[in-house]
């Protein structure tokens, strides 16, 4: 099948975290509705590339960004989501995170009969920031975000933090964790009167379960600047993996 004879594609921005990463795309592969599977790496050590390249496969893109350096902690990752739209060829886009589980197996195939020409963006409200400001509340995240592409290139919509800046007026830092990777996104749904259809609510520095997800809540960035909280994010995902590898092999025996 070539990428555009799927009905969905699933974009995943990694960094490092391969073990989370091949849990992420087995459950996707394992959706009654299978999509097409686009991973971009934003910067990964070269032994983690190796098992990256490792996983192309007829269904699952591999590309890699290798820029030296980014204003903003966040940047490489809305540069992943923008490179995905780009390279996305089916009507429907799925962003997630690689350190996001799915839990349901007809997922996709449900979000999808949601989102569509009258509901363009489907998903995850973003996490609280309300040290920073309110605009969060009115946010779609894209832990997992269901898009409609067709409206999203023809309204122009794309994460880029030199959009923000320099399109929206957004100073590069306001405060810890604002702006975030989502905000330009959000501001040119805003500005073409489209309102995210939410089907749940990120949350801060925790796990995440609920009926659709299983989220390690930045899992992959804490790796990175927040080590503290890495520990305990790292007992958590050994659960999420170990209950990830459960659903997979019940779905084969069923």
């Amino acid at each position: 099948m070539k990428p555009w004879a799927y009905k969905i594609t699933a974009a995943i921005p990694h960094l490092n975290t391969i073990e989370p990463l091949k849990m992420c795309v087995e459950l996707l592969l394992a959706q009654s509705e299978r999509p097409y599977i686009l991973i971009i790496d934003t910067g990964s050590t070269a032994d983690a590339l190796e098992e990256l390249v490792a996983m192309r496969a007829d269904n699952v893109e591999i590309h890699f960004i290798s820029a030296h350096a980014y204003r903003h902690a966040s940047e490489p990752v809305a540069v992943a989501l923008d490179l995905a739209q780009s390279l996305c060829r089916s009507e429907r886009l799925f962003h997630t995170h690689s350190d996001c589980f799915l839990r349901r197996s007809d997922f996709l195939a449900d979000t999808a009969k949601i989102c569509g020409p009258s509901h363009p963006v489907v998903g995850y409200r973003l996490s609280p920031r309300n040290w920073a400001t309110t605009e969060w509340e009115w946010m779609v995240g894209h832990t997992a975000t269901m898009c409609y592409m067709p409206t999203i290139h023809r309204i122009g919509a794309t994460w880029s933090f030199q959009r923000i800046h320099h399109a929206f007026g957004i100073p590069w830092h306001v405060a810890p964790g604002w702006p975030d990777t989502e905000v330009g996104f959000n501001y040119a749904l805003r500005d073409a009167a489209i309102l995210p259809v939410f089907i749940g609510c990120d949350r801060n520095f925790e796990r995440q379960v609920d009926d659709n997800i299983d989220h390690v809540r930045s899992f992959s960035l804490s790796k990175l600047n927040n080590l503290d909280y890495f520990e305990q994010a790292k007992a958590w995902m050994e659960i999420a993996l170990e209950e990830g590898r459960r659903r997979l092999e019940g779905q084969v025996s069923s």
